[in-house]
């Protein structure tokens, strides 16, 4: 596979798990944000600050895990990219 393709590879592979994994991030930041609220006031619905916390606390949770997403993955396709390379050179030296 060319670079064009490995650049398109991890380009979905990466938006599809940043999507995933902060979206399931900022439901369970927001339902522990919601749970931990019901257990200090014993009181439901809640609150317009307490869906206003933890509309807050789901938004930073999905930033941070997205973030860190991102970062792993630039990570493993430099990784990747670099073996890659190495297997192409040693292919080079083979043929001379």
């Amino acid at each position: 596979m060319g670079v064009v393709g490995n650049l398109i590879k991890y380009f979905f592979r990466a938006f599809f798990r940043i999507i995933f994994l902060s979206l399931l991030s900022a439901v369970i930041g927001a339902g522990l944000a919601l749970l931990i609220s019901f257990l200090v006031t014993n009181t439901w619905p809640p609150t317009t600050l307490t869906i206003a916390a933890a509309i807050v606390i789901a938004a930073l949770a999905a930033y941070a895990v997205g973030m860190t997403v991102l970062v792993g993955e630039a990570v493993s396709a430099v990784r990747d990219a670099e073996q890659e390379v190495a297997k192409g050179v040693g292919e080079l030296e083979g043929k001379k």
